[in-house]
């Protein structure tokens, strides 16, 4: 098996790598997007609640309770920032991962076509020696 073909064979297993690779960055990006929707939506929420209570005119007791309620969503806000966070940074590594293998196989595959190109000379070399070789031949055949 020539070494081209050998290396086709790396070739195909590092795209698979990539592939996989661009896969998960795809999901990771998929669920910083879905994350930062809910921070968005929780912020809005949080945002009519305020604006409702100085609206409404509550007595004291029920102010209490709304705000509490408030406090409770500004904490989920809290830790939504944290979830996006933690969604981005992962977004980050696959991104990360996925160059490092798309940078793999670029190299495997540009090993790979320097070798068929180097199979190739060879061939051709040895084509025109045996072309020669022929015309040599052809030539003292008919000086005899």
């Amino acid at each position: 098996m020539k070494k081209s073909r050998r290396m086709q064979i790396l070739v195909d297993l590092a795209q698979r790598k990539e592939d996989s690779a661009a896969q998960q960055l795809a999901r990771d990006k998929a669920k910083v997007r879905h994350d930062m929707q809910k921070l968005e939506e929780l912020r809005e929420y949080a945002g009519q609640y305020e604006s409702e209570r100085n609206l409404l005119g509550l007595s004291p007791y029920l102010t209490t309770n709304y705000q509490h309620f408030v406090d409770r969503v500004q904490q989920a806000i809290v830790q939504q920032e944290s979830a996006v966070g933690r969604s981005e940074q992962q977004a980050d590594m696959s991104m990360r991962r996925w160059l490092q293998a798309r940078s793999k196989t670029k190299s495997m595959d540009w090993l790979k076509e320097k070798n068929h190109k180097a199979e190739l000379a060879i061939e051709e070399k040895q084509e025109q020696r045996q072309s020669d070789e022929f015309a040599m031949r052809r030539f003292l055949d008919n000086i005899r």
